[in-house]
């Protein structure tokens, strides 16, 4: 994981989980993946909690789906209050993508027999947009097989409607990995203490995440920070 520390003097402390996640299709899983997270997680698995939790401690939750990246944003008053949000985000320990989220979240059949869901819903309006049908044919003529560029990340109608809770367990379980995190804070940050919520957030995925070699700690700890002044 790579941890990037802005020590910017101020009463509001910002947060950017930025994770890796280019696709090779139009599946749309990490959109649908960006929806899922606030669904719930092992830790805390209500529809919801996130941005109840958050707003308590005076704070607001946001994210986008890139093209090479998935962001969740947090913005808090003062890192007391990031903290008790920052313990409550486990984007990398979510287990959310279970069928009935995907059913309420992602595509489903409503009473009238209409394609529904949120994500469904959020597409279908990009994908009857001109500006969007020309950009889409653009980039399938610009870049070759393999290129994240050529696909829609946010999933194309077609392939909601056929995506499954599995395809979007498989994609979380490859690129929700700390090794494709970067968590950016800008603010006053309590550094000593930021890294133990570190070290107890790893402690809480070390079954869940998948390792190539063995983890080099340094300190006790495995994780790369940066701080800039």
């Amino acid at each position: 994981m790579h941890v990037v520390v802005v020590d910017q003097k101020g009463p509001k402390v910002q947060g950017y989980f930025a994770l890796a996640t280019e696709i090779f299709d139009d599946s749309g899983s990490p959109h649908t993946l960006e929806h899922l997270v606030f669904m719930g997680s092992k830790s805390y698995q209500y529809k919801g909690l996130l941005d109840k939790l958050s707003s308590r401690a005076y704070s607001n939750t946001n994210a986008w789906t890139a093209t090479d990246h998935t962001a969740y944003t947090l913005d808090t008053a003062g890192w007391k209050a990031s903290r008790k949000s920052f313990q409550s985000t486990r984007a990398c320990h979510s287990t959310n993508s279970h069928g009935r989220g995907c059913y309420t979240e992602v595509h489903h059949i409503d009473g009238e027999g209409n394609d529904a869901g949120v994500v469904y819903s959020e597409m279908q309006g990009v994908q009857n947009n001109g500006g969007e049908i020309m950009d889409l044919r653009a980039r399938r003529l610009l870049y070759p097989e393999n290129v994240g560029f050529r696909y829609e990340t946010g999933g194309l109608m077609e392939n909601l409607r056929v995506l499954t809770a599995d395809r979007i367990r498989a994609f979380h379980k490859e690129m929700y990995q700390p090794k494709n995190l970067c968590l950016v804070l800008v603010g006053e940050v309590d550094e000593n203490h930021l890294l133990q919520i570190l070290d107890d957030f790893e402690d809480g995925i070390l079954g869940d995440i998948q390792h190539q070699m063995p983890i080099q700690r340094y300190g006790g700890r495995d994780i790369r920070m940066t701080r800039t002044c």
